[in-house]
């Protein structure tokens, strides 16, 4: 009958389900040295425990205090070295990514392709004007007549 309970709140206790007092007994049945044989590979895990209660450490902890201003010191100076790093990567690819045309034609087509492109996104954005203006319009309206 014991056996039973302790196999029962062994599986409790794998499942993460015990009380302490469960595991307190638990810890008890698996240190008394009276064990059944299927479940002698948990043994070490429960006298483990027990002893690990026990240990006190007894070394020194020491630390170095960097003190905020250093602190942030460094940490502004890396910031400075990773922006400074992007610039840099940033104008390696700008070199490589834009060439010169041999051919004029081909340089003025390439033109006039950017400029239509740019010319479109500027009048995309230029459309909702029209109702800003019809916007002001009629708060000029509503302000003149009190």
């Amino acid at each position: 009958m014991e056996l039973k309970a302790i196999e029962r709140l062994l599986e409790k206790y794998l499942e993460a389900e015990t009380s302490l007092k469960e595991e307190a007994r638990l810890q008890a049945y698996f240190t008394s040295g009276n064990v059944a044989p299927h479940l002698l590979e948990y043994a070490p895990l429960f006298s483990y425990f027990g002893s690990a209660r026990e240990e006190i450490f007894e070394g020194k902890v020491s630390y170095v205090s960097w003190g905020r201003k250093r602190v942030y010191s460094l940490v502004a100076v890396a910031a400075s070295i990773v922006i400074l790093m992007g610039v840099v990567v940033q104008q390696n690819n700008r070199v490589n990514e834009f060439g010169t045309y041999d051919d004029p034609e081909l340089a003025m087509q390439k033109t006039k392709e950017a400029l239509e492109m740019i010319s479109t996104y500027m009048n995309t954005g230029t459309e909702d004007l029209g109702y800003l203006q019809e916007f002001n319009d009629t708060t000029n309206k509503i302000t003149k007549n009190p």
